[in-house]
């Protein structure tokens, strides 16, 4: 027995308009449902259409029927959530590990708990599913277990009453922030999706860049960097924009791995470039205690010059390799597609403009996708009829699957990570390695960051380190939001750091090119972008945070040593360059993100001097620039 492809439509379409209309409630009926209640109804909402789009194995294709078993598995998803969220009154009264839990309780608990762990495993992958049962288990058996690891341990009842009775576990804070905040811009960028604003973008980038030395390679940096807005998610960044950019740049001459390798970094910055930034964000915001639109503002400048060094590495690197520009790149077709579709542009100006007011992100989120309906009726190429709006809420529904199901998965790590004290005696760790170094506790923070972010989602392993990490560099001084924002920045690039590298493996597979050549390509183009989040932690003026003067001097010292780094990487300044030279500029620029003045002084007069002779070199001495290289066909 199975459902088939066309037959899903009709249940998969039920299940997400309800949770759109449960999402809205409170807009439409004036009132919120009980806390437990509405995450019950998220949770198993997502984790039913994780049944529906993915298989045993891998993901199902639009064509792909549904079998009995995952039929089977979606009912029992809804069936288990569904008891917890009848359970909302009763939940909000009762106190946890005081009042009784009942038997229903247990076994519709470990029900859910088992069902989200197998959704996990096929939305998410085996790494986060593995680690989630090894924190169960370790919650479970700490009593038995040796030496240092050993604690008091939970009963089964109180491990039950901690994950699902409580706002601890399962419906904590990262589900919390997946319903609360994140599902509302999933809409809208499922919506913008849908109307065209993806193709707008493409189009917009290529009117700007095809005519510029390396045109389709910076095309891909600045739609990729617009797409993110839509999609918030790196790998489906790769795979949205990638199929467009990553042929049009292996053309123009590009190697497949470099192309590969530019069009994962570019994707990867996505999730850090306001004003939708991906779901990590919207957590890191509740974690704090502070509004998402202070995120936004905050991370302006380093997703600003996370992209300049991404452009400029592009130039530099078609400069040496004279990829000049192709006549062959379809402006005059983009052109004509902007004209068509520059009318998508004003809703995402009209979103900015309600996060920056503080209106909530329910209303901003309504208010947006109904703008986003209402213009795309003005051409009848963009126009969303009643199919094409459920269809972009569908969409919405799927991918909001992709962060709720790892978010309620993640859930169970922070509430045992909480509830058995590892979290504290981690970070004392931490600092006990450290020594009290802020740098020594950096570099480690990286580290352990970019090891929890290997194969997990963005946002299951900033969770991860928010819990582990972040609260280690506050204590040695470092602001809530920095040490935060620190953890965030490379939970997202361990997307493009091998040896796990599932953004650079993407674009790998669209340019048929070596899985490991284009990981580490990804990630020395990415290096200038990994100094940023040291020079936001030593001076918080590149978070827009303190007077004009202070901010202006560290802008412009962080912007000089972005472009020199970003020389080094693509080996071109008024001329290739020579590897001592590269070496050089590695060096000095680095120091132009620490705030003393001493630092950047000596930066300054580094990258000045091997500058200079570069341009002597190429300048004086009379040797000829390369000359730009005809276009591959």
């Amino acid at each position: 027995m199975q459902l088939s492809a066309a037959g899903v439509r009709w249940p998969l379409g039920a299940i997400a308009v309800t949770l759109t209309v449960v999402e809205f409630s409170q807009l439409m009926l004036g009132r919120s449902l009980d806390h437990l209640t509405f995450l019950g109804i998220h949770v198993g909402a997502a984790t039913a259409v994780t049944f529906f789009i993915c298989g045993w194995r891998e993901r199902r294709k639009a064509d792909q029927p549904v079998p009995f078993p995952d039929l089977l598995l979606c009912l029992v998803a809804l069936v288990s959530a569904g008891y917890f969220a009848l359970q909302g009154p009763r939940a909000t009264e009762r106190i946890a590990g005081v009042d009784a839990v009942f038997t229903l309780d247990i076994a519709f608990g470990i029900v859910l708990i088992l069902v989200l762990l197998e959704a996990c495993r096929r939305i998410a992958g085996i790494v986060l599913t593995v680690i989630a049962a090894l924190f169960v288990g370790y919650i479970l058996l700490g009593p038995y277990l040796p030496g240092s690891l050993a604690h008091r341990g939970l009963s089964l009842m109180r491990f039950i009453d901690l994950q699902v009775l409580s706002t601890q576990g399962i419906f904590g804070t990262p589900i919390s922030a997946s319903a609360h905040m994140v599902f509302y811009f999933v809409l809208v960028g499922a919506f913008l999706e849908r109307s065209g604003a993806g193709k707008l973008f493409v189009d917009l980038a290529y009117c700007l860049t095809g005519r510029a030395w390396g045109g389709a390679g910076k095309a891909s940096v600045i739609s990729s960097s617009l797409f993110g807005t839509v999609s918030g998610s790196a790998v489906a960044n790769v795979l949205m924009t990638g199929v467009v950019t990553i042929p049009l740049m292996k053309r123009s001459g590009f190697k497949p791995a470099q192309a590969a390798a530019i069009e994962a970094t570019a994707s990867t910055g996505g999730q850090l470039a306001p004003p939708i930034m991906g779901a990590a964000a919207f957590i890191l915001a509740d974690i704090v205690g502070i509004s998402y639109a202070s995120v936004v503002v905050a991370a302006i400048v380093p997703a600003l010059l996370y992209y300049l060094s991404l452009f400029m590495v592009v130039d530099c690197y078609s400069r040496r390799h004279a990829l000049g520009p192709d006549p062959l790149l379809p402006v005059a077709e983009s052109l004509a597609g902007l004209r068509e579709r520059w009318h998508l542009i004003p809703p995402l100006f009209l979103m900015i403009y309600l996060l920056m007011s503080h209106y909530s992100l329910m209303l901003t989120g309504g208010i947006t996708v109904l703008a986003i309906i209402a213009v795309s009726w003005i051409r009848t190429a963009t126009r969303m009829e009643f199919k094409a709006i459920v269809d972009a809420i569908i969409a919405g529904t799927r991918t909001t699957a992709e962060v709720a199901v790892p978010s309620a998965v993640a859930g169970i790590i922070v509430g045992t990570l909480v509830e058995t004290g590892m979290a504290l005696n981690l970070q004392r760790w931490l600092l006990d390695v450290a020594g009290n170094s802020l740098m020594i506790s950096l570099f480690g923070a990286m580290l352990l960051t970019i090891i929890f972010g290997m194969g997990m989602p963005t946002a299951a392993a900033y969770l991860v380190s928010a819990i582990l990490v972040a609260p280690a560099l506050q204590e040695l001084g470092v602001p809530a939001l920095a040490a935060h924002l620190f953890v965030f920045y490379f939970a997202i690039l361990s997307m493009v750091t091998p040896p796990v590298a599932l953004a650079a493996y993407a674009a790998a597979g669209i340019s048929r090119a070596n899985l490991w050549t284009t990981g580490w390509k990804a990630f020395v183009i990415a290096v200038p972008g990994f100094l940023i989040p040291y020079a936001f932690v030593f001076d918080q003026g590149i978070l827009l945070q303190g007077d004009a003067l202070h901010i202006a001097r560290v802008l412009v010292t962080a912007t000089i040593g972005v472009l020199g780094l970003s020389a080094a990487t693509g080996g071109y300044a008024f001329g290739p360059l020579a590897w001592p030279l590269r070496v050089a500029l590695f060096c000095f620029s680095p120091l132009l993100i620490d705030p003393r003045q001493f630092t950047d002084m000596v930066g300054l007069a580094g990258i000045v001097a091997t500058v200079s002779y570069q341009i002597w070199r190429y300048k004086l001495s009379g040797r000829p620039k390369p000359a730009a290289a005809p276009p591959q066909l």
